[in-house]
């Protein structure tokens, strides 16, 4: 039986396939991008994502940022529509829910951890801090302990899709305006080596339930 971490990877692989590098605004991209927002939209019970799509702009001309749509998204699908993920445009709202269920302990269906604290896995979600972008949210630094007292804040987060020797590849949404495949460097116990990017850094993973130890 197929974990969620191995469903979600997967769902991701396939997303990247089908993109082609192709960007937001390109047929048929623009509404593929509708559906993530869908999705999102009625899992997070908010009807009006539904006008949202590729080409949708703000008040400012700007496209609306799909990244955390994208994971939201890979999260319904690989959890068979899972009521308990926190669904949302903000990319801080599943990790300080993430988050929260790791302070709690217990059960938790999915939970957060420090990016240095253990090896990434295929299915992770990893989470980077950016700097300049979200629209409302504080433009700060934040780290583990002040995600947990801040919200929203600017983030990124993508979906772990190999994790072995010295690298781990990872897949997201809204990079360079389509879905894209990035690299990160690993120690030699798996772990995280490179924190440091030139928009942010990388500060948290969240794993599923049925994936953990």
């Amino acid at each position: 039986m197929r974990t969620v971490a191995d469903r979600l990877a997967a769902w991701a692989e396939g997303e990247e396939a089908r993109f082609l590098g192709r960007l937001e605004d390109e047929e048929p991209c623009n509404r593929w991008i509708a559906e993530y927002w869908r999705i999102v939209g009625d899992a997070a019970g908010r009807p009006h994502y539904r006008h949202v799509d590729g080409r949708t702009v703000d008040e400012n001309g700007d496209r609306w940022a799909w990244s955390a749509a994208f994971v939201s998204a890979g999260a319904w699908f690989a959890t068979g529509g899972a009521p308990w993920f926190a669904y949302c445009e903000w990319h801080s709202t599943y990790v300080r829910d993430a988050i929260r269920r790791a302070v709690e302990g217990g059960a938790q269906p999915y939970r957060a951890f420090a990016i240095a604290s253990a090896p990434l896995r295929r299915g992770d979600i990893v989470v980077q801090w950016r700097a300049g972008i979200g629209d409302g949210a504080r433009d700060a630094p934040i780290s583990w302990d002040s995600a947990q007292r801040v919200s929203p804040f600017t983030s990124h987060g993508d979906i772990v899709v190999s994790a072995s020797g010295s690298a781990a590849e990872i897949i997201g949404g809204n990079l360079a305006d389509t879905v894209m495949r990035r690299r990160l460097v690993l120690d030699g116990t798996g772990r995280l080596a490179d924190t440091a990017q030139q928009r942010g850094h990388w500060f948290a993973a969240i794993r599923f339930a049925d994936d953990l130890p």
